[in-house]
């Protein structure tokens, strides 16, 4: 494994909450011996995890689904093959981020009744609207620049590619030029462009169309609003096949559901706006999960 592959790898461990001992274990038993697994005496040596906290930080990775321990004496350990184990990271803590959630919404349901019902001065605002449908594709826009410069941790687009996308997308400032606003705020943003093919598999020319496509869009992206994957908080990929729907999320809370306009498959025909956390974070799996094991990157 090169260095800037294993700099990689501790830098999204790292994103992803595990602690630096949980990381340095994990990483020893990648590069361990698959026909004779270690035990904890040997990680612990060559991890620099202390003796006192091996047991511990294995047990922790065994929860997150990245490692499995052998029965032996003394046991022994062994890291899930690569995929499997960022797969079960990934729903680890989109479990984890759900139970957090509705207990925050449970809590906050007692706190109001008993605030209401208290003799503390407090008004009771109406119910807020939690979904709604625009149309029209000025209201759309309207609605994108509002959730996107109001955005504080993180954006999630699906964009679909057609045969105008490359003609159309230098006439997105109004989009482009705030998302270039929240990266500078430093707002994450991830980027996934999906072609239009269904799940068949595809022929090498028709992969090649796909990626000199790719490579325009990024050309324009670049020369036009200044967005590359070099910036620190924007990544961008593109799939080579359709997504199943098309949604973009606002700070894991926030859905934005898309209609294509069948007459004008390049223009958003309808848009219904959802508040609704516990179905953000589900999206949020389905979209990493398609971003790591299927979604294609090229250098710009």
């Amino acid at each position: 494994m090169s260095d800037k592959l294993l700099n990689e790898l501790r830098e999204f461990l790292n994103d992803a909450n595990l602690s630096t001992y949980e990381i340095n274990a994990y990483i020893t038993l990648l590069k361990a011996s698959k026909t004779n697994p270690p035990t904890a005496r040997k990680i612990s040596k060559e991890s620099g995890v202390p003796s006192g906290r091996i047991y511990e930080t294995l047990n922790d990775l065994k929860i997150k689904g990245l490692i499995e321990i052998i029965e032996a004496r003394p046991k022994k350990f062994k890291a899930l093959s690569f995929n499997k184990s960022l797969d079960n990271l990934i729903n680890y803590h989109s479990t984890e981020n759900k139970r957090k959630i509705d207990y925050l919404y449970d809590r906050a349901k007692i706190l109001e009744s008993e605030l209401y019902s208290s003799d503390f001065p407090i008004s009771k605002e109406p119910s807020k609207l939690f979904w709604s449908t625009i149309y029209g594709t000025a209201s759309i826009l309207a609605v994108y620049t509002k959730y996107i410069n109001s955005a504080t941790q993180e954006i999630i687009l699906n964009e679909f590619v057609n045969k105008s996308t490359v003609k159309i997308l230098p006439h997105a400032n109004l989009i482009y030029n705030p998302i270039k606003m929240a990266l500078e705020r430093g707002v994450k943003v991830k980027d996934l462009w999906s072609f239009e093919y269904d799940e068949r598999p595809l022929t090498k020319d028709q992969k090649e169309n796909c990626n000199n496509t790719f490579r325009q869009i990024q050309q324009i992206q670049k020369e036009l609003y200044q967005l590359s994957s070099d910036l620190p908080n924007f990544e961008m990929k593109f799939n080579y096949h359709r997504m199943p729907s098309n949604f973009d999320i606002f700070d894991r809370k926030r859905i934005l559901f898309k209609l294509q306009n069948p007459l004008k498959p390049y223009q958003i025909f309808s848009c219904m706006n959802v508040v609704d956390p516990n179905l953000a974070e589900e999206l949020r799996s389905k979209f990493l999960s398609i971003w790591m094991f299927e979604a294609v990157e090229l250098n710009s």
